[in-house]
């Protein structure tokens, strides 16, 4: 009886599998189908066509537009094709527009705004050691909102965190927190209740302090593989890697491009190039993980410390030059809506003006602060320029 009824189960787990067997055959004959059609089809539409630069696109003879084949909710299957590459990469040097389109703000305009006016005369009840360097703080208001309070060496720090943040909308770059100014004035509402914790880091009575918003939940970053790779040689994909990655890696990669054109306009030393620079005496420094910068829990990367661009590191811009430029040609690829806002700054010959009109637009601290003098202004846009001649290169090579 026993024996019968091991031998029933048995017929019927075969029937099973036999069943779900010629399910997925069909379905996998259906998918190869489909595919084969998709492909004729996409190659059927490629046609040669020819850009320029100013209109931020290059020379190209044929390009083959696939949409969202290869990837599938945030996952890669591996589909070997020589038109995947236009299909995160189009002219060869532009990410996509649908890879774009996946990379949304990371801090929305309003939310910025908002940030800034509530924060802005908000009563601080808590000052404690976070953020990084022992001369920043972590602040908590009364409202239970929390923010990093950068006091700086000197004011030049201050000065170039708060002028990179507004580079960085200029740019249409939205990885940096929401930034406000604010004075020590102990007197203050504001700083009151705190204002023993400031006489106690002896930080000057009205110096003039950034704050910006505390994120949670972060992580550290390490520099990409392909980054790491191709240091000095341009980041070159290829259908083959692209292939192999996720659609979340490729969303980060595109981060990074933006991250090496803005430290490179603003000189920052204090991120990538540090390790570029140790790389003298510590051969796996590029393995380790990124100073001033972080990543959300949905992997939205953050630029923070932001103190040594566009004032200090305009200052000590003959002892990192080079690694400056060894950063700059280590991609070639670039975001459209970046290339757009360079191309536009280099046009217009005053990318300090723009700069120094948003910034005194937005912050009511701004003429109290200063701002950057004739020097470092041209310094700016001559990096603007160096920016566009590399982007143009790239087109050309390509």
């Amino acid at each position: 009886m026993r024996f019968e009824i091991m031998k029933a189960g048995k017929v019927k787990l075969c029937a099973s599998l036999c069943m779900w067997l010629g399910i997925v055959t069909w379905i996998g004959n259906v998918k190869l189908h489909l595919w084969s059609v998709f492909v004729q089809q996409a190659t059927e539409r490629g046609s040669g066509v020819v850009f320029s630069l100013e209109n931020e696109q290059v020379n190209v003879s044929k390009r083959h537009a696939l949409g969202n084949a290869g990837f599938r909710d945030g996952k890669s299957f591996h589909i070997r094709s020589p038109f995947i590459l236009d299909n995160v990469v189009e002219h060869r040097v532009f990410w996509s527009a649908w890879l774009e389109g996946l990379s949304t703000r990371v801090f929305g305009v309003e939310h910025e705004r908002k940030w800034r006016d509530q924060v802005r005369d908000a009563r601080v009840v808590v000052l404690e050691a976070g953020c990084g360097r022992p001369t920043n703080r972590l602040a908590t208001f009364a409202d239970g909102t929390r923010a990093c309070v950068r006091y700086g060496i000197n004011a030049d720090q201050v000065l170039g965190e708060t002028l990179s943040y507004y580079l960085a909308e200029l740019l249409g770059i939205s990885n940096l927190p929401p930034l406000a100014l604010s004075k020590l004035n102990l007197s203050s509402e504001q700083w009151a209740s705190v204002r023993e914790n400031i006489e106690a880091l002896e930080w000057s009575p009205n110096a003039i302090v950034s704050l910006t918003e505390f994120i949670p939940n972060v992580t550290e970053v390490f520099i990409p593989l392909h980054l790491r790779k191709q240091q000095g040689g341009g980041l070159q994909l290829s259908a083959e890697t692209i292939s192999n990655m996720t659609v979340t890696y490729l969303v980060e990669l595109m981060q990074w491009s933006d991250l090496i054109l803005f430290d490179y306009l603003t000189a920052n030393f204090d991120r990538i190039v540090s390790h570029i620079f140790s790389l003298q005496w510590d051969a796996r420094v590029m393995e380790r993980t990124t100073n001033n910068l972080l990543k959300t829990i949905n992997g939205h990367l953050l630029f923070i410390d932001n103190e040594a661009g566009l004032v200090h590191g305009y200052r000590v811009l003959d002892l990192w030059e080079r690694y400056h430029t060894v950063l700059l040609s280590s991609s070639c690829i670039f975001r459209r809506s970046t290339v757009r806002r360079i191309s536009e700054m280099k046009r217009s010959g005053n990318s300090a003006k723009l700069l120094c009109e948003l910034y005194r637009a937005r912050e009511p601290l701004a003429r109290e602060l200063g701002s950057l003098s004739e020097e470092h202004a041209l310094t700016l846009q001559n990096r603007i320029d160096v920016v566009y001649k590399h982007i143009k290169q790239c087109t050309e090579v390509m």
